[in-house]
């Protein structure tokens, strides 16, 4: 009975020890990959703002991240507020407005920047400045804008604007009555409408996934010595046994 019952927690010890070591080497992948987006975050930044216009549109999701400079304007009763934000240690919005661009068949969602909630309402929604006529926008164009868990079954129905969890580009569709373009340009220049752009870096967070590597790594190592000492006891007790 207890040989059996050594080769059963010797079986659990080794599924726990394969368990922790692929977590751990998943909480490590995901650290290179925000190491590696924002190398290539970094490298776009750098770049010089590529001059964007209607017929460029097509093929600019497939060059994220990438510096942009579009003209256009803004679609102020189209934005969407995007909810539980933050930014300096306070929470609020991001503020994302479509940009019509001229001869475009579809808008182009701008992530304009941060504001902070009312502490009092959390339904109201602040005031920003709306830049209107022609604007210059410069920024990076991203796949998707920043997105949270969503626990509340996606965005809201009803007409814009709209508080959201996430931006979703179908919903938005339906919603605002236009085309929109499967990308977000996260704008980055000044437009005088008092919004915050200091934007969460990708490589965010990488010591808190190389935190948790460790950590599931030394509850690898733990189980292992926990299996040899079940190993030893098992052992002993078989030679006192024969003996």
């Amino acid at each position: 009975m207890k040989r059996a019952g050594a080769i059963a927690a010797l079986v659990a010890a080794g599924v726990g020890i394969a368990a922790t070591v692929s977590l751990g080497n998943w909480q490590l992948r995901r650290a290179e990959q925000k190491l590696e987006l924002q190398a290539r975050r970094d490298a776009a930044e750098r770049a010089a703002a590529v001059e964007v216009t209607a017929r460029d549109l097509a093929g600019l999701a497939g060059r994220a991240p990438l510096r942009v400079k579009l003209r256009g304007r803004f679609l102020h009763g189209k934005t969407v507020w995007l909810d539980n934000r933050i930014m300096d240690g306070r929470a609020g919005f991001f503020v994302v407005t479509p940009l019509e661009i001229e001869g475009a068949d579809a808008v182009v969602p701008v992530v304009r920047g941060f504001v902070a909630r009312d502490p009092v309402d959390r339904q109201r929604l602040p005031a920003v400045g709306m830049p209107e006529g022609e604007v210059v926008v410069e920024g990076l164009v991203l796949a998707e804008a920043p997105r949270l868990l969503d626990l509340g079954g996606g965005p809201p129905a009803g007409p814009l604007p709209a508080i959201w969890q996430n931006l979703d580009y179908d919903a938005f569709e339906r919603a605002s009555g236009y085309r929109v373009a499967r990308l977000v340009v996260q704008q980055t220049s000044d437009s005088g409408d008092g919004l915050a752009r200091r934007w969460p870096q990708p490589s965010s967070g990488v010591e808190k996934h190389r935190g948790y590597a460790f950590q599931w790594y030394a509850l690898a190592a733990l189980l292992a010595v926990l299996a040899a000492v079940a190993l030893f006891r098992a052992r002993t007790h078989s030679e006192k046994a024969t003996s």
